[in-house]
C-alpha cells in the first residue's frame, strides 16, 4: 500500500474500524488523537516523571520501581543516556492522572478486547521514552519478543526528525509466523531472532502532528526512527496482552521495543 492506514477524526471512536485495519494491516494511525490541554498534561506529567526518576548505572540491568518510592521504574535505556524509559506502575496512578486517563480510555480497551480477546490484560502500565538527538536510530527494525497490541502516542511530533516511528505494514501475519516456528523449535523467548531476516522490508513513517497515536500488532515490523539535532522524542506507550495460554510468555519488563 501507499502510506500508512489512518483514521479521519470522526472514526476515533469506530472499534470495528480499529479492528479492521489492525487485522489488515497490523496498525492504525489516528493523527492529533490527542490535543490542546490533554496534550499538555501529558506532557508535563512526562517530564515529571523523567525529573523524578533516578537514573540507573550503566552496569545495572534494570531499577526496582520501589528504589524512587512513586512507582516509577527505569526499565532500560541506551549508552550515554540518549535514549531512557520509565514504566509506571500502579503506585504511581494518583501522581500521573492524564497518563492514567489514556490508559484507561473506553476505545483503547475495546480495540484491545477485539483484537486479543474478552480476557485481555489492557495497558496494565504506562511506558515513557525520551530521547535526545543520536547518529543512529532509536531501534532497529523488529517484531516484538512477546505479542502485543501496542498504544503508542507521540508527545513530540511525529515527523522524521523527531524520530517518528516508521512500520511495515501487512507484515504482521508473517513475523508471526516467523516467531512462532522459533519459539516452537526451542528458542527461547528473550534470544529470538528480532531483529533478523528483514531484508528488502522498507518501513514507512508515521507522520503527524504531536498528539498523534499508533495502535499496532507487534508483530508489524517496527522501529523507532533517529533524532535530528536540536529535537528530542517523547513517547507514551501502553501495553495490551493477550490472556496467558499453555505456555506463559516472558514477563513485560524485558519489553524493550520502543
Amino acid at each position: 500500500m501507499s502510506g500508512l492506514p489512518r483514521l479521519a477524526p470522526r472514526e476515533f471512536g469506530d472499534v470495528t474500524r480499529w479492528s479492521s485495519l489492525l487485522r489488515r494491516y497490523g496498525l492504525a494511525v489516528a493523527p492529533a488523537w490527542v490535543t490542546g490541554g490533554r496534550l499538555d498534561l501529558l506532557l508535563e506529567e512526562h517530564r515529571r516523571a523523567f525529573a523524578s526518576a533516578v537514573p540507573r548505572d550503566t552496569t545495572a540491568a534494570r531499577m526496582p520501581d520501589a528504589q524512587t518510592g512513586q512507582g516509577v521504574g527505569e526499565v532500560a535505556y541506551r549508552p550515554g543516556l540518549s535514549s531512557r524509559a520509565l514504566r509506571l506502575t500502579t503506585a504511581a496512578a494518583d501522581a500521573f492522572p492524564a497518563t492514567q486517563s489514556f490508559l484507561r480510555h473506553s476505545t483503547l480497551a475495546a480495540v484491545a478486547a477485539a483484537h486479543l480477546g474478552e480476557d485481555a490484560s489492557v495497558n496494565r502500565f504506562a511506558y515513557l521514552t525520551y530521547d535526545v538527538a543520536h547518529d543512529t536510530p532509536v531501534t532497529q527494525l523488529h517484531y516484538d519478543r512477546k505479542h502485543a497490541l501496542k498504544a503508542y502516542v507521540c508527545l513530540t511530533p511525529a515527523l522524521p526528525e523527531f524520530g517518528a516511528p516508521a512500520f511495515v505494514p501487512g507484515s504482521h501475519d508473517r513475523s508471526r509466523k516467523i516467531r512462532e516456528a522459533h519459539l516452537a523449535a526451542g528458542v527461547p523467548q528473550d534470544r529470538l531472532p528480532i531483529t533478523h531476516g528483514h531484508h528488502g522490508h522498507t518501513p514507512q513513517s508515521v507522520t503527524g502532528p504531536a498528539g498523534t497515536l499508533v495502535l499496532f500488532d507487534t508483530d508489524c515490523l517496527h522501529q523507532g526512527g533517529t533524532v535530528s539535532a536540536g529535537n528530542t522524542r517523547r513517547v507514551l506507550r501502553g501495553h495490551s496482552h493477550p490472556a496467558p495460554r499453555t505456555r506463559p510468555d516472558a514477563p513485560d519488563s524485558q519489553d524493550r521495543s520502543r
